[in-house]
């Protein structure tokens, strides 16, 4: 199937600015409060590509770089970013008229702000988001 680089195996809310729209799949749910929950914890996690684009060659990853640790999540400063784009974008078909691009781009940015990513606005504009696509591991 993917690219895979980041495999989460719990579950993890986050409260979005999606609301009055209720959606759920084997995947992800988003409530009509504008909670999100990514459904990790079921089956063998959901595993994305951080950042796109990207390929593997070899032993190696190239195209969009991962941003540095973010001391608080342990994790890096993309990688809660792309993990809600890549839920919207790889499920695009399914939530089609249900959650417009545009916002799952405008997620994108503002979770790279919350975590603190000083480039923030490079991944967003003016090339639009690079936050990739996932699936299951």
């Amino acid at each position: 199937m993917g690219l895979y680089v980041y495999c989460i195996k719990e579950n993890y809310p986050y409260k979005s600015s999606i609301t009055g729209r209720l959606f759920e799949n084997e995947w992800f749910r988003l409530d009509m409060d504008g909670m999100i929950t990514v459904k990790g914890a079921h089956d063998h996690g959901y595993a994305w590509d951080g950042c796109s684009p990207k390929w593997k060659l070899k032993e190696m990853y190239f195209g969009t770089p991962e941003a540095v640790l973010n001391n608080e999540t342990r994790q890096s400063r993309t990688y809660y970013a792309s993990l809600i784009h890549d839920i919207f974008y790889q499920f695009s078909s399914e939530v089609k008229g249900i959650i417009r691009r545009r916002e799952a781009d405008g997620e994108f940015y503002s979770i790279l702000k919350r975590d603190g990513f000083k480039m923030a606005r490079s991944y967003f504009w003016p090339f639009g988001a690079s936050g990739g696509s996932g699936g299951q591991a």
